[in-house]
Parts: C-alpha cells; sequence; structure tokens
C-alpha cells in the first residue's frame, strides 16, 4: 500500500466504514499530526514521533488503535502506564503502549466523546 485511500479502499465494508470514522475522529484532534502508512496500517505522526498506529489485522477482526512512542522509548510491561485512562477504552499492554478495540459492528460515533478525549491526553504525553 502506498497511500491511506488504498489501504481503505482494500478494506472490506464493515472495516472500511470504521477506519474512515476513527481517521475521521484523528485528524480532527487539536494537534498537528502527520497521516502516512507504516507497519502496513496508517499511522499517526505527532512531533516526529509515530504515536497511534491503526491495526485491521488481529483475530477478532476489530479495528483498533495502537498508541504508541513508536521506537523511541523502551517499554516497561508491568509498569504502570503513563496516562490515566477515565475513559476506560484503553487497555494497557505496558507503561507506554495501549490499545483501543472498536468491534466490529461498533459505531464509531458512539465511542467519539471518550474516544477524542483518550486520543488528545494520549498525545499530551511527552
Amino acid at each position: 500500500m502506498k497511500t491511506v485511500e488504498e489501504f481503505i479502499a482494500a478494506l472490506d465494508p464493515g472495516q472500511r466504514e470504521q477506519v474512515v470514522e476513527l481517521r475521521r475522529v484523528i485528524l480532527a484532534l487539536p494537534v498537528e499530526l502527520d497521516e502516512h502508512i507504516k507497519w502496513n496500517s496508517p499511522s499517526y505522526v505527532h512531533d516526529g514521533i509515530d504515536r497511534i498506529t491503526m491495526n485491521v489485522r488481529n483475530k477478532a477482526g476489530a479495528v483498533q488503535l495502537i498508541l504508541h512512542f513508536d521506537t523511541a522509548r523502551p517499554e516497561v510491561r508491568n509498569a504502570p502506564p503513563v496516562m490515566a485512562d477515565e475513559t476506560g477504552l484503553v487497555r494497557w499492554l505496558s507503561d507506554i503502549r495501549g490499545v483501543i478495540t472498536v468491534p466490529p459492528g461498533t459505531a464509531v460515533s458512539a465511542l467519539e466523546p471518550g474516544l477524542s478525549s483518550a486520543l488528545e491526553g494520549w498525545l499530551r504525553i511527552r
């Protein structure tokens, strides 16, 4: 895949709708983000570091947003996360990597207020 548009066009209709809506939410955040394809998925760069990457290739068929610091920071799996998540949407995998999962058939609009809040909070972390 060369562009995000080509990536989206290749998805099945259910995932395509969720990815389009997640992309809209991400690009509407009040921070400057660059969008590109990395790790074979749309990824969003803030201050020169990939911080949010979509994952559509998982066993559950869900669309996931991976919150991370690219490979710029060491990761400690059992340490507390760097951010409190008041929304309850983020499942922390380590101190610096979390996942927001949108199950198949779930409308992104139903998650949008919490999703926007969690993503904006994540991007404030340095």
